[in-house]
């Protein structure tokens, strides 16, 4: 593990930065990972009024509104964009979570995250003739963004990836046959 001088000068590598959902209210599932994300983006935005007096400008500061810009290549079949796009054409609340599983930032099987309540605004898949399906999507935060520490199953990690498997048979019971 490095030591915070080595973290501090170390570039974050945005592939390290993934997003996880889940239906506000199915608390008893695990969040998904929406395959082929290619970018998102957090924007942190207020008002800020300003107010000339005679004694100068005096700023007056809004509520914070926050969004979440997604892009992604479209998956043949993935569960997590069909919950999506339920979710956006049923309105229906969702939480996410913008999960940094950058190895050097794991701290007893959890990493640094950013989780939201909220709604997806929009849903656009777009269908080129001569590239990949993608979609892209903006998610409203309802409230403030909260920052701690989640947890990251190896599958949640791996979700666009195949595991190792071995050169011999496998029998019907998961094994392999000696």
């Amino acid at each position: 593990m490095p030591n915070q001088e080595e973290l501090r000068t170390k570039m974050l590598q945005g592939k390290y930065k993934i997003l996880l959902f889940r239906k506000y209210g199915d608390e008893q599932e695990d969040a998904t990972k929406l395959v082929f994300q290619t970018e998102h983006s957090f924007d942190y935005s207020r008002d800020l009024d300003r107010i000339v007096t005679k004694d100068g400008t005096v700023v007056k500061v809004g509520d914070l509104e926050t969004g979440v810009d997604i892009d992604a290549i479209q998956s043949v079949k993935d569960p997590a964009y069909e919950m999506l796009q339920e979710a956006a054409i049923k309105g229906e609340k969702l939480e996410l979570w913008e999960v940094n599983i950058d190895p050097d930032l794991e701290e007893d099987g959890k990493f640094p995250a950013v989780y939201c309540q909220g709604y997806l605004e929009s849903w656009n898949p777009t269908n080129p003739a001569e590239d990949e399906a993608e979609i892209s999507s903006t998610f409203v935060v309802e409230h403030e963004p909260q920052f701690g520490m989640a947890t990251v199953t190896e599958e949640q990690q791996q979700t666009a990836q195949y595991a190792f498997r071995d050169t011999i048979a496998e029998n019907n019971d998961g094994g392999t046959e000696d």
